[in-house]
């Protein structure tokens, strides 16, 4: 009997209907049933040579749906299990979705242990992964344009200033480039333009960073004066 006709073979299909009922009429992958339009089949997870496919163990087999099937044989990119790699912005909608074959301006590389890299956009990105890492970025990224571009900074004589969660930041042209100096405290690192120095000010208040730091020196701070205090009333 040839392998077509043996999965045409009423054996076959007892065996498949055994296993399916074994993992109660569900995909393994995506919990899928036939009530909700899932064509299910039985995935053998290895080959033995000269076996017919109901000769197999039941532990060898596996319910799939035909969807989950096809990406186990490689026939259609998995849909779930990718990993995040990094990205590129285009410039403009220059790219095109690897998934979807949509226009793209910012790529997100993705891979899989079974299939080959992909480029893709923000929404395949995240389903793939089963993340918000895309769209996490694409939102951090605009809110980094806002604060860039803020009718809030003000132009003074001693530079560019703004308050951003009650810190007060202020970018001060210096002899090749930019200093930060927040809260008065100035920083050491010189920056070789306006943008730039905006924009490690920005990661500095966002990434919690800033906050801890002067935290931390107002505690300093109390505690010095304390011990100041001590040393005065016992008159050291």
């Amino acid at each position: 009997m040839s392998v077509k006709n043996q999965y045409r073979s009423n054996r076959w299909v007892e065996f498949r209907e055994k296993r399916i009922k074994l993992d109660e009429g569900a995909c393994v992958r995506c919990g899928k049933t036939r009530e909700q339009g899932a064509v299910l089949q039985v995935h053998h997870k290895e080959y033995w040579s000269g076996k017919a496919p109901w000769e197999y163990p039941f532990e060898l087999c596996e319910t799939l749906c035909k969807g989950c099937h096809a990406e186990e044989h490689g026939e259609i990119p998995p849909r779930s299990g990718w990993e995040y790699v990094g990205e590129e912005d285009l410039g403009g909608l220059y790219g095109t979705c690897d998934l979807c074959y949509s226009a793209l301006r910012y790529v997100f590389f993705v891979q899989h242990p079974k299939w080959e890299p992909m480029g893709v956009g923000t929404v395949c990105c995240d389903n793939l992964t089963g993340t918000q890492i895309a769209s996490d970025k694409r939102k951090y990224e605009n809110r980094l344009k806002q604060f860039i571009k803020s009718k809030q900074w003000r132009v003074e004589a001693d530079g560019h200033r703004i308050t951003r969660d009650k810190i007060a930041i202020q970018v001060v042209p210096v002899e090749g480039g930019y200093r930060l100096k927040m809260n008065s405290t100035e920083g050491k690192n010189i920056y070789p333009s306006l943008n730039a120095a905006k924009t490690k000010a920005f990661e500095f208040v966002e990434s919690g960073e800033a906050e801890g730091f002067f935290a931390k020196r107002l505690v300093g701070r109390v505690a010095q004066r304390n011990h100041t205090f001590r040393l005065s009333r016992n008159g050291t």
